[in-house]
């Protein structure tokens, strides 16, 4: 098997069939990406050295709007706390940065940006986001793992120019169900 495969995982639940199935792709000498909404749900799990990994939420993360939040909201208040923590003041200091990020900067980052930012995108980001890892991919096989999956499959399949074979998992297309 030397194809391009791609595995939709988004929504964690058949882990040991999607490292398996992964690991299976690498063995027979072909390239394996796995897409997935975040790695947190996957950080017990260890894939095969050369299967590739994408995390939706890492690459959301990188855009401009997230790190400017993320350094208004937290990195800066942060410094600043630490900067009066020396000396007598540390023990104040340390508690009331714990303070500020759970009671302001989490509220404000659940509650205003969030909300804001996801309507500002139209909430197609993730979506936008798997797409280009879907044309970068230009897979021959694609493995939808799990039904959160199963949207994005749909769309891959009717906007692909040569639709790829799509199963549930590795042993189906190998059987041709």
């Amino acid at each position: 098997m030397t194809e391009r495969v791609l595995i939709l995982a988004l929504g964690a639940t058949r882990k040991r069939a999607v490292v398996e199935d992964a690991a299976e792709v690498v063995a027979g000498g072909g390239s394996v990406t796995v897409l997935i909404s975040s790695a947190a749900d996957w950080r017990r799990e260890r894939f095969a050295p050369g299967v590739r990994v994408v995390d939706l939420a890492a690459l959301e993360g990188r855009r401009f709007a997230l790190r400017a939040e993320r350094a208004v909201l937290f990195r800066a208040p942060g410094r600043a706390f630490r900067v009066i923590g020396r000396g007598p003041l540390s023990g104040w200091a340390k508690r009331a940065g714990r303070a500020y990020e759970r009671r302001i900067a989490e509220r404000v980052h659940r509650r205003l940006f969030q909300p804001v930012y996801h309507r500002m995108r139209r909430s197609d980001l993730p979506q936008r986001l798997a797409d280009q890892v879907v044309a970068e991919v230009a897979a021959d096989l694609l493995v939808v793992s799990d039904p959160a999956s199963i949207p994005l499959a749909a769309r891959i399949v009717r906007q692909a120019p040569v639709a790829p074979r799509v199963g549930y998992g590795l042993p189906y297309l190998a059987t041709g169900a």
